[in-house]
């Protein structure tokens, strides 16, 4: 009798451990979760988020700062009266980190064969450097060359100087010029900004190479290429075709 229940519960317990694996991938897979996604999927959400947050910054602090607008608060810590707290600097640095990964991770997928899209990369480009740039413009010396690598174990990134970050991102932008030349298109619906005229992104990109350029034009400890130190304005236009006030476009 014993042997036949020790015999029993042998065989008991191997079911046990081989049905755990009988079809344990299958079982355990979600059938509606996203477990991949293609750039478009993600370009639109960290546009609405990241402007999103500048605005929220611009009417909770900015405004509240100059007094264009001041809140009905008896708050000791009111922005209008000159007295904040210093945590008020966390929303942008965590609202402009955050989307940076799903930024560079548009980059990344367009650059695979399934999703290859130049024009996806080009506008991932841009918009790294357009928020490293308010990111160094705010903080000064911030993350950059190992920022948003969690993935890679890169949990404490260095701090870049901040003339390393303006070199860097002057270079990201004009390889931005070069993938947007090409005029790849990319899905309309996925740009809240341009609506899929990757030909006003290549515009943005130029005018923000320019808004860089003026603001280091100063500085002696900046080497300038070539090209940006021509006069030869007509020759740059077309290389690097840039935006006017009259080439707005109104939705």
């Amino acid at each position: 009798m014993k042997r036949t229940v020790a015999f029993l519960s042998l065989v008991m317990l191997t079911i046990s451990f081989t049905a755990c694996d009988k079809g344990f991938e299958k079982t355990n897979t979600d059938p509606i979760n996203i477990i991949s996604s293609a750039p478009e999927k993600l370009l639109s959400p960290a546009l609405v988020n990241v402007l999103s947050a500048n605005m929220s910054r611009n009417r909770s602090f900015n405004n509240e700062l100059m007094q264009v607008t001041v809140t009905q608060s008896e708050d000791e810590f009111a922005v209008f009266r000159y007295d904040f707290r210093p945590s008020l600097a966390d929303l942008t640095w965590n609202a402009w980190y955050s989307e940076l990964t799903n930024i560079r991770d548009i980059y990344t997928i367009a650059s695979t064969p399934e999703y290859q899209n130049d024009s996806y990369k080009g506008i991932s480009l841009i918009l790294e450097a357009w928020i490293f740039q308010m990111l160094t413009d705010t903080y000064g010396d911030v993350p950059y060359t190992e920022a948003n690598r969690g993935k890679e174990g890169l949990v404490e990134p260095v701090f870049d100087k901040q003339k390393d970050i303006y070199q860097s991102l002057l270079q990201k932008l004009e390889q931005a010029n070069t993938l947007l030349s090409a005029g790849v298109q990319i899905v309309g619906g996925s740009d809240p900004i341009y609506h899929g005229d990757t030909g006003l992104w290549r515009k943005l990109a130029n005018s923000l190479r320019l808004r860089l350029l003026l603001r280091i034009s100063g500085k002696a400890e900046l080497s300038l290429t070539p090209l940006h130190k021509s006069n030869n304005w007509q020759r740059i236009q077309l290389s690097f075709p840039y935006s006017t006030v009259t080439q707005r476009r109104r939705y």
